[in-house]
């Protein structure tokens, strides 16, 4: 027996188990298309680096192919977030669903054989969630959502296969048992859809019941589609390690992170134990249809008549190839409808705001969206007991490079206000909150957001500045306050000279939060808020609040004082990542002393700052 066989906790083989006959499985994968059905970005209003679902058809037709050829069954899955995404998501939730809608028409032309719930199909609401599931020709399929408003959706799903005869090997039948589910915290991040609706329930309950149920119901095999991120199968706890490895899942399918996973060419190996989650075979093809995951999987049957896992392969083929015409054929109409609706002027801007040093220095586009949310929930507070405490707003760094590489930045010029312009400034059209906080909330926060910066060494002169593969939603920027940010401290003390307008902002002084329905819940790992501190859901989403301030005073005048500055404790020197056309701005972070230092691999322009 190998150590890959002890790993999956399996019942030992029989000693006749190594003349038994074997069988190949090919597990295909998508996750968080976010809609990219044309890898288009709407907010540039050019065409990307891929093609996305149009262009990884040709690499599922051509996997498949490899399958068939090879004599091994195949199943294609999807891993959630696949109807939210940017502008395009949000016009065809307001459309109705028929058979043409261009997402289940790519879907049921694919022919993937089920399709998992990410927390952001969930956006647009339950109605919306069944109408696709009611057009789609595979189940949708969540585990761990539980009400009659989704009753359209699956807890699980049997896809029956054939591994087709190869050589002197007969045809040989397969029952692939699914299970999806969706990640701790969706019911808060999405209160507003499912409040009296449903319920999103602890998934390792949910999991222990169904496995069992879909081996009584004939599975031979079974995979756990986990709308979560790899780093939550490493927690402290290693409570998802359990869940990973709980007997009978056979192999995992990763999303949510938008990352990569094995982690590099060489976990991909045959076998490799860095290929695996929890002892099992693991894969996550990144985000927007960046990657297609293949993983080959081979089963033995033991005098049991079971099959197990025996050998396992990951491979992640990135999205390189001509789209599939059809498809985008398919999905023209639409995709020309969103760009003209994006080219409506809305507003009004009386100079540029830009986010290239987001991570250097506060930036023009939060501090837009702070004024945008601040107009908007002083209306709301107006005469109340709590109008009196100061204001703190939460805007994150969206759309500053990370894993949508160097061109992932905003830079809007002076002049007409586009729609197109909002998409790229807020993506995600949330609701606006008001929270009841205290000085130990915000500075908990505050020390949360700079968890994003790596410990700075006084003696590294071209030390990267943020942690590799950082997302930018995860930072963060508090107008309403005054604060200094560390990166050469310890996580968790980074934060000092804390003050809002009053003076020092202490523990116990109460303020008023405003920020959006995610991050209250706890998005990106921030301490959520219980709902009795909850002061206000505003009725007007992000994206009509920045319209109507941009269409009433354009953003004249003096917007805002740098609520922080990056203060380093021993002189350090750091690079920041940034867009090449970012150059002509360097003037704005002088007092770091940018210096230019060539592109990085990826294309971003590196500057090293002196801090």
């Amino acid at each position: 027996m190998t150590a890959f066989d002890t790993a999956f906790s399996a019942p030992p083989l029989g000693p006749d188990d190594h003349r038994a006959p074997t069988v190949g499985l090919r597990i295909l994968a998508t996750t968080d298309l976010h809609l990219q059905l044309h890898g288009y970005n709407y907010s540039t209003n050019v065409q990307g680096r891929h093609f996305g679902l149009a262009g990884l058809a040709p690499e599922i037709r051509e996997a498949r192919a490899e399958a068939q050829q090879n004599g091994m069954a195949c199943v294609l899955f999807d891993n959630g977030d696949v109807l939210q995404g940017g502008a395009l998501g949000a016009f065809l939730a307001a459309q109705p669903v028929t058979d043409k809608h261009p997402l289940v028409q790519a879907l049921n032309t694919i022919g993937y054989d089920a399709i998992g719930v990410g927390n952001h199909d969930l956006d647009f609401g339950l109605p919306y969630l069944n109408a696709i599931a009611d057009h789609l020709d595979m189940p949708m399929i969540a585990s761990n959502l539980r009400g009659p408003a989704a009753s359209t959706i699956q807890r699980s799903a049997i896809i029956n296969v054939t591994a087709p005869s190869c050589g002197s090997n007969p045809a040989v039948p397969l029952k692939i048992g699914a299970i999806s589910v969706l990640p701790r915290g969706t019911d808060q991040w999405n209160a507003n859809v499912l409040s009296g609706q449903a319920t999103v329930q602890d998934y390792h309950k949910i999991i222990h019941r169904a496995v069992p149920a879909l081996r009584s119901a004939g599975a031979d095999v079974i995979v756990l589609l986990a709308h979560l991120g790899s780093a939550e199968f490493h927690s402290e706890t290693g409570a998802n390690l359990a869940l990973a490895s709980f007997p009978g899942i056979d192999a995992v399918i990763l999303g949510h992170t938008h990352e990569t996973f094995p982690p590099s060419p060489s976990a991909c190996d045959q076998n490799s134990p860095a290929g695996r989650i929890g002892g099992r075979p693991a894969i996550m093809p990144g985000h927007h249809g960046s990657h297609l995951g293949v993983l080959d999987i081979t089963l033995q049957s033991g005098t049991d008549h079971r099959w197990r896992v025996c050998a396992h392969q990951a491979e992640l083929r990135e999205n390189k190839s001509a789209p599939c015409k059809n498809l985008l054929s398919a999905s023209a109409q639409m995709h020309g409808l969103v760009r003209r609706h994006l080219e409506e002027p809305i507003g009004q801007l009386d100079h540029r705001v830009h986010n290239y040093f987001s991570f250097a220095a506060p930036t023009q586009t939060c501090a837009l969206l702070a004024k945008a949310k601040r107009a908007a929930i002083t209306d709301q507070l107006r005469g109340s007991a709590n109008a009196e405490l100061p204001l703190v707003v939460a805007v994150s760094a969206q759309t500053a490079g990370g894993r949508n590489g160097a061109e992932n930045f905003v830079d809007i010029a002076p002049g007409p206000f586009l729609r197109r312009d909002l998409t790229a400034l807020c993506p995600h059209d949330n609701e606006i909150w008001a929270l009841r906080a205290t000085g130990r909330d915000i500075r908990g926060w505050l020390e949360h957001a700079a968890t994003v910066f790596q410990t700075l060494q006084p003696d590294k002169p071209d030390q990267m500045l943020l942690h590799p593969g950082t997302a930018p939603f995860h930072f963060l920027t508090m107008f309403g306050l005054h604060y200094a940010i560390d990166p050469a401290k310890s996580v968790g003390n980074r934060i000092s000279k804390l003050r809002c307008d009053h003076g020092p902002l202490l523990a116990s002084d109460a303020v008023i939060l405003v920020t959006d329905q995610f991050r209250a819940g706890g998005g990106g790992g921030y301490p959520a808020f219980d709902a009795q501190s909850v002061l206000v859901r505003h009725d007007v989403s992000l994206h009509s609040a920045v319209e109507n301030m941009t269409s009433h005073d354009g953003m004249a005048g003096d917007l805002w004082k740098r609520p922080w500055a990056l203060k380093t404790s021993v002189p350090a020197k750091a690079i920041l990542q940034t867009a090449p056309r970012a150059k002509p701005y360097l003037h704005e972070i002088a007092h770091l002393n940018p210096m230019e230092c060539g592109l990085s691999e990826e294309d971003f322009l590196q500057i090293r700052l002196s801090l």
